[in-house]
């Protein structure tokens, strides 16, 4: 663990300085990785298989993380209850033992689990989470780092969230 949270902090300490997309995998950890955002505060945090607390929940938005849900977590009340929606992701990462069984319908799996908690349409939760990827995007400043397709993308994204 000590190996571990020494190279976390290296990492924390270079992402501060030249912000990227980060996706910090916390399981067992959280309380240590708050504190460790706390101690070293990174543009916009994504925390992937997010199993804390609702107070921990709400420590971590306050300390402007947005949280990759997959179809396990999306079940979870506290993404409706202490989550905003503006920093909710999708992701196709997902347990091991949930349905369906075919890969590709996960996200939409995941974005049917969180329209329900939301109490929107699966469509909705879809641009939600592109919005909010093109407002990190935005936000650490790493467009220019996408593939050009990718790019365009999030823009059109990101027009969408100004109001444009």
């Amino acid at each position: 663990m000590e190996k571990q949270l020494r190279i976390f902090r290296q990492v924390l300490a270079i992402v501060a300085e030249l912000p990227r997309l980060v996706s910090i995998h916390s399981y067992q950890a959280t309380g240590l990785v708050l504190r460790e955002l706390q101690r070293r505060p990174i543009t916009v945090p994504v925390l992937h298989w997010w199993t804390g607390s609702v107070q921990e929940t709400r420590q971590a938005v306050a300390l402007g993380c947005y949280f990759s849900i997959h179809s396990a977590v999306a079940r979870q009340s506290k993404f409706r209850t202490a989550v905003p929606p503006e920093r909710i992701l999708i992701e196709t990462d997902h347990g091991w033992a949930d349905p369906p069984a075919a890969i590709p319908c996960r996200i939409e799996w995941a974005e049917h689990l969180l329209s329900q908690q939301l109490k929107r349409s699966r469509e909705e939760v879809r641009r939600l989470a592109w919005r909010n990827l093109a407002a990190i995007i935005r936000e650490t400043g790493t467009l220019h780092l996408l593939p050009s397709e990718l790019a365009a993308l999030v823009e059109e994204y990101q027009d969408t969230a100004k109001g444009v």
